[in-house]
């Protein structure tokens, strides 16, 4: 991949022109190239410039969707007032299915304490942003632990107030995970971590798991301006870091909107080794990488590196083979890669089933700390994680925890210091490493070059190579 597509801008407080909403058509330069789709984040009041069409509102993350040519989108990230512009590229769910493995583990194996009690996570909130979640024998919208929150699968609409099904499998898979209750096969032993959290159903993808930058950024725009109701978002989802370096971009910064706005942010490292997606790598997220505790190791194919002394992910938990149900005649469910367990289970291993195991034990402690902040709860996951063989795991392999956190991982949460609470990371390098305006440069951002880049930990049982190999480092 070469060039990048994003800005990120120290504001001015110097605003140029004004978004006047969704409606607002300002004239394109004719004969100026194609025109593209982008997603802006600004300071303050919407700013704009000439030849650009404005699509979307995102008022809470202070945010829109645009439209013009090259020129123009590039004048516009140069504009005082905006902090980033990204191009509007698909993200594709590529999911991997099936191998030879006979191993299956419930998601609280390995967990003591509330994990996977009947009434873990009793009270808790968490926003699944994924494909949608479909009705199981483990969770449905009669139990009243399934609400249908917000549609921001079509581009260009967001709705409420209607039931949303997934159609591809994911969704309903990490649902389970995060708040299943018993089903038939599991010995009358919940599925989930927090069985009686209740899941708030975020579709950002539509039926065949595609989904992009304004979708997503749909999906959170709804959690932001719901805080209040919010208590986890769940981001079982990467895609590939701008550029070759890390900083800050409209991605990373609508997640930090969403944890500024008082909600904990569980995001997945990503499925490549030796790097970590876009938006795991912000810093004030959470951060989950995959393990095998079969082996007591770091899965192979987890993502994970060191960003400005800050090392990701945060923490690994239970990765490889994690059992959960798929919707009938769902596309993974229907894939002749995809094996089919007794009693209509399947196995799913990556950083999303970790991600999802991480989010149940957010839930529990939040039950037992109501009111905590999200660096408070970052923080305690952070501070009960216990030893795992090998490195790449950040602080190591979760464990429930319902314990407030002191020492280093605490020290930011009486409000001194970076919102971190880390004290090795580098805030200035991070802000430094911010594209400048003059690195804009759309041509070099086709769609082919955009690699269709996975949701993370869409492995259901990985691929051949997926849990060989013994190198940990």
């Amino acid at each position: 991949m070469t060039g990048s597509a994003v800005v990120r801008r120290a504001s001015s407080g110097t605003l140029v022109g004004a978004f006047l909403g969704a409606s607002c058509l300002l004239a394109l330069p004719a004969a100026a190239g194609p025109v593209l789709q982008a997603v802006v984040s600004f300071d303050g009041a919407p700013v704009g410039t000439g030849g650009v069409q404005v699509v979307g509102s995102l008022p809470a993350l202070h945010m829109a969707v645009v439209r013009g040519h090259e020129g123009a989108l590039a004048q516009l990230a140069r504009t005082p007032g905006v902090r980033g512009l990204d191009l509007d590229n698909s993200v594709t769910l590529d999911s991997r299915h099936g191998d030879d493995s006979n191993g299956a583990n419930l998601a609280s194996e390995g967990l003591d304490g509330r994990a996977g009690k009947p009434d873990a996570g009793n009270g808790v909130r968490i926003a699944v942003v994924d494909t949608g979640v479909s009705d199981t024998d483990a969770l449905n919208r009669a139990s009243g632990r399934l609400v249908d929150a917000v549609d921001a699968s079509t581009p260009g609409q967001t709705r409420t107030g209607g039931t949303y099904p997934d159609g591809y499998g994911h969704g309903t898979f990490m649902a389970t995970v995060i708040a299943g209750g018993a089903a038939d096969g599991t010995k009358g032993k919940p599925l989930g971590i927090a069985p009686a959290a209740t899941v708030l159903n975020v579709r950002v993808a539509n039926q065949d798991g595609s989904t992009s930058l304004s979708r997503v950024i749909g999906g959170l725009e709804w959690i932001a301006a719901h805080a209040g109701q919010v208590d986890v978002a769940n981001l079982a989802l990467s895609h590939d870091r701008p550029k070759k370096a890390y900083g800050a971009d409209p991605l990373t910064d609508a997640v930090e909107k969403v944890r500024d706005a008082g909600v904990t942010v569980v995001v997945a490292s990503g499925n490549e080794r030796g790097q970590v997606g876009d938006p795991g790598f912000d810093p004030r997220v959470l951060t989950v990488g995959a393990a095998d505790i079969d082996t007591g190791r770091v899965a192979p194919f987890s993502g994970s590196d060191n960003i400005y002394g800050y090392a990701k992910p945060d923490v690994v938990a239970s990765g490889v083979d994690v059992l959960g149900l798929l919707p009938l005649g769902s596309v993974i469910e229907r894939a002749a890669s995809t094996k089919h367990l007794p009693h209509g289970l399947f196995r799913g291993s990556g950083t999303s089933q970790a991600t999802a195991i991480t989010s149940g034990l957010a839930a529990i402690y939040l039950n037992a700390n109501p009111g905590s902040t999200a660096a408070q709860v970052k923080a305690a996951i952070r501070c009960g994680a216990g030893d795992v063989h090998g490195r790449r795991d950040g602080q190591g392999l979760v464990t429930t925890t319902t314990t407030p956190c002191a020492g280093p991982d605490g020290q930011a949460l009486d409000g001194s210091g970076d919102a971190t609470g880390e004290t090795s990371f580098d805030a200035s390098s991070w802000s430094a490493s911010s594209w400048s305006a003059s690195s804009w440069s759309a041509s070099s951002w086709s769609a082919s070059s955009w690699s269709a880049s996975s949701w993370s930990g869409d492995s259901w049982g990985c691929d051949s190579g997926c849990n060989s190999g013994s190198d940990q480092s």
